[in-house]
């Protein structure tokens, strides 16, 4: 003790025993513990604890170890960290110094495990799903706003993208779910879901067909017909059966938007847009439009199907989304019109 000041280190240790005791709670979490020195995390405890048998209590170890690791300290630094009274133990400079590196580390640790935590949370809350834009134009902004009611924490990410493209998402562990139409069996996924999505006809409830209960393709020959570009598989099985039926179609408007197409439709005399059920179903009502199936066996060979990754689980969360979604969509497809 200096002269000077009889009672500094009694002074000392007395105003740090609140920061002392915030650091041998926060070691005290197995987390944190696991990223500091283990002879670092017993000098903090045994200098909040103001001795080694008060520190035993709070640590669960013998006193004998918890000198072992004060002298190793004292080795490392080449200076005694405490100076020993009968009332127990007081820091020297050396271990006042060693303190506040600790502290330092403390914040450095707490500062990292925040950033992670806090990164693991948002890929928690985060779920990404890719889908064609079929899905976008109106299915998914409806069910999406009815899952986010339910569950507002969640952080959801729309992709836009071709099928073969959602898939290899799914894959690359760039998505959680795909919704997308199929033709054939994918690797490395998980179909959740499978619905018949056959191609129909789009058009005005005014329409000189919109009274018909299926079509033919020589039933489009006197009609605009508005088609989506050649990557989509609503093109792909609607050019198929014209090669099949030696039918030829000459279309004023092709497009790969189909909110465009769609509101072509609308401002087109007797348009006929080529689409899914699904992508119109919930708004096809109000705008005055019909959908049609077809006769055509080939256009009813496409699939609506909801995906996952066969590798790679889903959150909790993206689990009651993909839940939501598979119902939803359940529920959409029974208001299908009755197939050709």
């Amino acid at each position: 003790m200096s002269p000077e000041y009889p009672g500094k280190q009694s002074f000392v240790f007395a105003i740090n025993q609140r920061i002392f005791a915030e650091i041998a709670t926060l070691y005290a979490r197995s987390e944190m513990r696991n990223l500091l020195d283990s002879s670092l995390y017993y000098f903090s405890v045994v200098a909040q604890s103001g001795s080694l048998t008060a520190a035993t209590e709070k640590l669960g170890a013998t006193v004998s170890a918890l000198s072992r690791h004060i002298a190793k300290l004292e080795g490392d630094v080449g200076a005694p960290l405490f100076e020993r009274h009968a009332r127990g133990m007081v820091l020297s400079d050396a271990g006042r110094m060693l303190l506040r590196y600790a502290q330092n580390s403390l914040t450095d640790a707490e500062a990292v495990m925040s950033a992670i935590q806090g990164d693991q949370r948002r890929r928690q809350r985060k779920i990404k799903i890719a889908c064609t834009e079929g899905f976008a134009l109106d299915f998914l902004p409806n069910s999406l706003a009815a899952f986010y009611k339910l569950y507002p924490e969640a952080v959801v990410v729309i992709e836009v993208t071709s099928s073969d493209n959602a898939s290899r998402m799914l894959v690359d562990g760039d998505a959680s779910i795909a919704l997308s139409f199929s033709l054939k069996p994918e690797p490395d996924v998980v179909a959740r879901l499978t619905l018949p999505a056959p191609v129909m006809a789009l058009m005005s409830r005014d329409h000189p067909l919109a009274g018909q209960k299926s079509l033919t393709l020589p039933d489009l020959h006197l009609y605009p017909v508005l088609l989506q570009d050649t990557g989509t598989t609503v093109r792909q099985l609607f050019d198929i059966a014209c090669n099949v039926e030696g039918f030829e179609v000459v279309t004023p408007i092709t497009s790969r938007y189909v909110a465009s197409l769609y509101r072509f439709t609308q401002v087109i005399p007797n348009a006929i847009m080529l689409t899914g059920f699904v992508s119109v179903a919930n708004r096809m009502d109000s705008d005055g439009l019909v959908a049609i199936p077809f006769a055509n066996a080939l256009l009813q060979q496409r699939r609506l199907q909801v995906k996952t990754s066969s590798t790679r689980p889903l959150t909790g969360l993206a689990t009651l989304c993909l839940d939501h979604l598979v119902a939803d969509l359940q529920r959409t497809n029974d208001r299908h019109p009755p197939a050709a």
